[in-house]
């Protein structure tokens, strides 16, 4: 009995497919900031899109800075594609803060040296309205 019990609950187990869910409690997500720097890598992946930018420290040295993304279905919605940024880049990123006071965060909005900004942030997306590369606006911050 203790067999068939066993076979029958490790069957169930591999039956089912296995999803993880990236948790973003790492993550201040109530606030906001924005910070300049230079692309140095960014990884258009899912789950979640990486983003490495060099940010200068008022003392002169760059440091880099870690970013999370949202998936690549959230950064298409939000007007990104694979090639929207690229390393040597100047851009400038909103994001949330890490809890741990960390340089870094989990970026909801990129803006481009050209003035065009991408929001990925899904509660400003609902918000506008819009879809699509709509959220995708030129000049505006």
């Amino acid at each position: 009995m203790k067999r068939l019990f066993a076979f029958v609950s490790c069957a169930c187990l591999c039956a089912f497919p296995v999803s993880a869910h990236h948790s973003l409690a790492a993550y201040n997500l109530s606030t906001s900031k924005t910070v300049e720097g230079t692309v140095k890598t960014f990884e258009y992946t899912n789950p979640h899109a990486r983003l490495t930018l060099m940010v200068a420290g008022a003392d002169g040295h760059t440091l880099a800075w870690d970013f999370e993304g949202g998936s690549v279905g959230r950064l298409s919605s939000g007007g990104m594609k694979k090639d929207t940024i690229a390393p040597g880049d100047k851009i400038k990123v909103t994001y949330n803060p890490r809890r741990d006071n960390g340089v870094g965060g989990f970026f909801i909005g990129v803006t481009t040296a050209n003035g065009t900004t991408y929001s990925v942030d899904r509660v400003q997306q609902r918000n506008d309205g819009k879809s699509g590369s709509d959220n995708a606006s030129r000049g505006s911050n």
